[in-house]
């Protein structure tokens, strides 16, 4: 149910730059606690009336340039600039794109190729990339317009403070029936795709969260995910603001250098609600140090959304037995499932209630088929794991491996949405027992992809075969089924790796082959074109010097082997090992592994392999 604190009378807000202006017309009140390095030591906080006087500096120089209804990329980094930018865009009646800075040749690279596409009239970017304009514009092709820039930093709130919107002064709200934001998938630069979000999307996505979460007076937020995408932004930034509770903030890259800090900022500020994907959790369980666990207190937490990839059982094993002691609790965690083109949330556990997860035959899985084994079977296999976790010295990415699978269920479908599971090549439901496609219908599914019409009606208007039903369905590329109203991923459609028939789930081979030794991290799997068909190539990274792997590298080559064959019935044709680093990767953490595929196979991923003589490393 939604909940606006302190409403009372019409007209009712309804959108997140009218919330927010109700929210700054009430007494002060926090909204924000950022955190510049990961702690207290520089904390900056903002209240509602402190994020619109922000906002409206934003907007008061977008209206003067009249771009009401024009695109505006979002390219500051994360913090509180960030998010008054996002809001003052909003009260333009702009349509926000948010973008990494155009920072590093990898980011530039999709900076340029978003501003390609989506044509913005006003970048608003940090002062300090002031004079990298030319740099990035001699990027971009002839026949794309240059758009104005706009540089934000402290000075420039300063100087032009006391900005307002030509429409009335700080809590006006602009037009709110244009696009509000577009987001674009995280994985590609050289097809880049706009989401197109309306305002009716953003708030759907708000409400839908919070009829799983309830309603809590003393909700306090924490986050460290980028704000460039939909975990980050609509996730806790967007729901911060519609549910009227603070949030405290921390740049991404302080929590990848010491992932204590995100569970220290928990502990500090007696944080309820936070969120993370399953490869937080893990490297949380595998970094932080006893000396560290000692100061922590995670018993305020009520509410903790792990989503954004498929949620590993063994991964949450292992956070719950670390830091349960530290109070803790597994109920408050919450395995997710979404995705950018249904704004976010489709589908979530009930707060409170324990993870589930059923036990599966993995040979019937790798046909298409879901075998539940029986109560004896998956209590021998639940012990096997057990045994082979304590073998492993409690490493936290290991493999499930054997003729089991566990899966995760991601929850009940968000309130007022339908999801159907489809066999993808006849477009008909997915008999029972069978796993499909995951198709979505509901307010939070997204508008489309700016001006790719066709692809849009691929993606977001499918139907049924045969059905003449006006209703039409988001098809996400997830694989999945259904169980007794819970929703279970199994992986994604175009990633699959068939060999000899089999479907095996890339995900899982990259469990068995981080867990195989360990100095190993990252891992990619995928297949490439053989003599006598598909064979499985694998890529993972060595986390350790060059003498080391010089020392290890056979050592490390047949673990490799081994724990794929053991696990997945297939002998890796091929084990590719890299550096830290190797791997591309999404700006959300995911495996890109149709990048590394297309690297491998051209040659280009960089490779760590010993010479002939004494094992010296090079790296190619």
């Amino acid at each position: 149910m939604d909940h606006i604190s302190g409403w009372a009378g019409p007209p009712r807000p309804e959108t997140l730059p009218e919330i927010l202006g109700h929210r700054a017309s009430l007494p002060r009140q926090l909204a924000f606690r950022f955190l510049p390095d990961g702690t207290d030591d520089a904390a900056v906080e903002w209240t509602y009336h402190d994020l619109v006087e922000h906002a409206d500096v934003i907007a008061a120089g977008l209206l003067r340039r009249e771009l009401t209804g024009r695109r505006v990329v979002l390219a500051l980094d994360p913090g509180l600039h960030y998010i008054a930018a996002l809001f003052g865009i909003f009260r333009a009646g702009a349509t926000a794109v948010p973008s990494f800075p155009p920072t590093g040749k990898r980011a530039l690279a999709r900076f340029v190729a978003i501003v390609e596409d989506c044509a913005p009239d006003v970048i608003i970017a940090d002062t300090r990339l002031a004079d990298r304009v030319a740099q990035f514009e001699a990027e971009l092709p002839a026949s794309v317009a240059r758009p104005h820039w706009m540089f934000v930093d402290d000075d420039h709130f300063r100087q032009t403070a006391g900005a307002r919107t030509p429409d009335g002064g700080p809590h006006a709200a602009a037009p709110t029936d244009g696009p509000a934001l577009l987001q674009y998938t995280s994985g590609s630069t050289g097809d880049p795709k706009g989401i197109v979000l309306t305002h009716e999307n953003l708030v759907s996505n708000c409400r839908a969260l919070e009829a799983n979460m309830g309603y809590e007076p003393d909700r306090v937020g924490c986050t460290w995910l980028p704000p460039y995408h939909d975990m980050g932004l609509m996730g806790t930034i967007m729901l911060a603001v519609h549910g009227g509770w603070p949030l405290v903030l921390m740049p991404p890259a302080y929590f990848v250098q010491r992932p204590y800090r995100w569970l220290k900022a928990v502990t500090d500020h007696k944080v309820t609600i936070s969120v993370g994907p399953n490869f937080a959790f893990d490297i949380c369980t595998s970094s932080i140090t006893d000396e560290e666990l000692a100061t922590l207190d995670l018993g305020s937490l009520r509410q903790v959304f792990c989503g954004s990839e498929p949620v590993s059982r063994a991964t949450l094993d292992a956070f719950r037995d670390r830091f349960g002691p530290r109070g803790y609790d597994e109920t408050s965690l919450i395995p997710c499932y979404g995705l950018a083109e249904a704004t976010l949330y489709v589908s979530g556990k009930r707060t409170g209630s324990a993870v589930r997860t059923v036990w599966l035959d993995k040979a019937e899985l790798e046909n298409g088929r879901v075998r539940h084994l029986s109560a004896e079977d998956a209590e021998a296999a639940e012990a096997a794991e057990a045994a082979e976790d304590a073998e492993a010295a409690g490493d936290a990415t290991l493999s499930e491996g054997g003729r089991a699978a566990r899966i995760v269920s991601c929850g009940e479908v968000a309130e007022g949405h339908e999801v159907i599971v489809v066999d993808p090549g006849e477009r008909r439901p997915a008999e029972p027992g069978r796993v499909g496609e995951v198709w979505v219908s509901g307010p939070n599914v997204a508008a489309g992809y700016l001006d790719k019409p066709e692809l849009t009606a691929e993606t977001f208007a499918a139907r049924l075969a045969g059905s003449e039903a006006e209703r039409t369905y988001l098809r996400t590329g997830d694989l999945g089924f259904l169980h007794e109203g819970e929703l279970f991923i199994t992986g994604r459609l175009k990633d699959l790796v068939v060999i000899a028939g089999r479907n095996l789930y890339p995900q899982d081979i990259e469990r068995s082959v981080r867990g195989s030794h360990g100095k190993l991290r990252g891992a990619a799997a995928f297949s490439v074109p053989g003599e006598s068909g598909e064979e499985l190539v694998v890529v993972t990274e060595f986390r350790g010097t060059a003498r080391q792997l010089a020392e290890e590298f056979a050592g490390v080559r047949d673990a490799v082997v081994a724990a794929v064959t053991a696990g997945h019935g297939v002998a890796p044709a091929d084990v590719h090992i890299g550096p830290v680093g190797a791997i591309p990767m999404t700006t959300s953490g995911k495996v890109r592994r149709d990048a590394t595929r297309k690297a491998y196979v051209q040659g280009t991923l960089k490779k760590l392999t010993p010479a002939a003589d004494d094992l010296p490393l090079s790296v190619r």
